[in-house]
């Protein structure tokens, strides 16, 4: 059947036109005779032109051929090139004549780095043309059993090592000179007080010292223990005190929504005579009058933290890439500089499939991307995550755990700038006191070590690796520094 005329005509009106991918061949001839000419050309460009920016293919081999002589040592000629192109046609020239060519029709070397920058940008354009038709025809083709958010995930990928493959995108190369002006500067600024510390406190004195003052920017770090170490009571209320002052932002993939801010309003509401469990809170239905008007008062105070949080089962090195870099731009909207991203925990990361059934090389992806990340954004990121089992070995007689004891892989100890191990005696008193049958010695000690909880600083690139001591309360989801009621 036909379709009407009316709807042909409008189909007609929309078909897009074949258009030629934007590309400067001009450009690109001028570049090589500039090198040709003068081969200190070519070290004006090489640190972020690459062979593959040439559209035509044959001015992608004589770039890629006077690149390797000129880092050789050979001066890079239209003589000494013709060896090594073949007897390639050059639109009815032969390699020769093509290259004389270039040569004498070639530009200043002055003009040879804006030609590049326009080569450069013109293959990247073309790259990013690619990738947009690939997101059309996936999503006109996809399969019904594929959601859009997979599509999302792969095009944001795409988009992400489209930007670490380009080295002309945000290039920040100094010379050593350049460097030191920099550091010197730096410096000068710090001690005079016309520059503030990039560094967000933890929250916590002795660790702020410990660590040159907090959480840094550019720094992965490490938040490590076995269940029922306090994982996740660390990663609330260091998050709650690192949002006083910096942005924050929570990925909380192990607990549910209501469970962690349950856990947020019970580390706000805390009285030490009176705690609020987090599950009491979760529950609702037992709490007084007085302890309402604690927790109003406790989500009053959580209002003005600079805080988001985003709960999902899973989530991929793309989503936190993407979910960073638009928490980024909302903050500044107000002023407000991201400072830490924090993610509970590393077992609920989504890897590509790249090295399917790997987990060591799966975990050094994770890692090795999340690194990148807290570079690229200027942040410090905390990846919590679990430790092995020998730490519960029976023929182990110090489980207070160290770097042998991070699971699966030896790249999360590599790519981390600070690992942080968590240690509570008490946990495991309360397994010997019950498998005693009531040992009055241990029961004692339980007491004593209640609330006690190790800070293990088993790799720390910014200083010393001591053993903090703080006071914990794990119901109530609150650390401190000492016992304390509300910070």
């Amino acid at each position: 059947m036909n379709l009407p005329n009316a709807i042909t005509a409008r189909l007609e009106t929309v078909r897009p036109e074949y258009r030629v991918p934007p590309h400067n061949i001009d450009a690109e001839q001028a570049l090589l005779g500039a090198i040709l000419v003068n081969n200190d050309a070519y070290h004006r460009v090489a640190d972020f032109l690459l062979p593959e920016h040439f559209m035509e293919e044959a001015h992608r081999k004589i770039f890629m051929v006077a690149g390797s002589l000129i880092r050789a040592g050979t001066v890079a000629t239209p003589i000494t090139l013709k060896t090594y192109l073949g007897d390639a046609d050059f639109g009815g020239q032969t390699v020769i004549q093509y290259l004389a060519r270039l040569a004498s029709d070639a530009t200043t070397v002055i003009n040879a780095s804006a030609y590049a920058r326009t080569i450069h940008d013109l293959a990247v354009r073309r790259r990013l043309i690619t990738i947009g038709e690939e997101l059309v025809n996936g999503a006109y083709e996809a399969p019904v059993e594929q959601a859009p958010r997979d599509l999302i995930e792969i095009t944001e990928s795409r988009l992400l090592d489209l930007v670490d493959a380009e080295p002309g995108l945000g290039s920040t190369a100094q010379s050593a000179a350049q460097s030191a002006a920099w550091m010197r500067e730096r410096i000068g600024g710090l001690r005079s007080g016309l520059l503030r510390s990039t560094a967000i406190s933890t929250g916590l004195p002795d660790l702020d010292r410990a660590t040159n003052g907090g959480f840094q920017r550019g720094q992965l770090w490490i938040l490590a223990g076995r269940p029922g170490m306090g994982k996740t009571v660390a990663m609330t209320t260091l998050s709650r005190l690192a949002a006083r002052t910096a942005g924050v932002l929570a990925f909380q993939c192990e607990v549910t929504r209501d469970q962690q801010m349950a856990r947020y309003l019970a580390d706000l509401s805390y009285r030490h005579n009176r705690p609020l469990p987090f599950g009491r809170i979760m529950a609702a239905v037992d709490l007084d009058e007085e302890e309402m008007w604690r927790l109003d008062e406790a989500m009053r105070r959580f209002e003005r933290l600079h805080l988001t949080l985003t709960c999902e089962p899973t989530v991929s090195l793309a989503q936190i890439a993407a979910a960073v870099k638009l928490e980024k731009r909302r903050l500044a909207r107000h002023g407000i500089p991201l400072g830490v991203v924090f993610i509970d925990y590393l077992k609920f990361i989504k890897v590509s499939d790249r090295y399917q059934g790997n987990r060591v090389l799966e975990i050094g992806e994770i890692t090795g991307g999340l690194k990148q990340l807290a570079k690229a954004e200027d942040i410090c990121v905390v990846l919590l995550t679990q430790l092995n089992r020998a730490v519960e070995a029976k023929d182990r007689a110090d489980r207070r755990p160290n770097l042998a004891d991070l699971r699966d892989s030896g790249e999360i100890e590599q790519d981390a700038d600070a690992v942080l191990m968590l240690y509570r005696e008490a946990y495991y008193l309360e397994r010997k006191l019950k498998a005693s049958g009531g040992d009055p010695e241990i029961g004692a000690r339980l007491i004593e070590r209640q609330n006690a909880l190790e800070l293990i600083l088993a790799k720390n690139r910014s200083g010393p690796c001591p053993t903090l001591d703080l006071w914990c309360d794990v119901a109530a989801s609150a650390i401190a520094q000492t016992a304390r009621g509300p910070l």
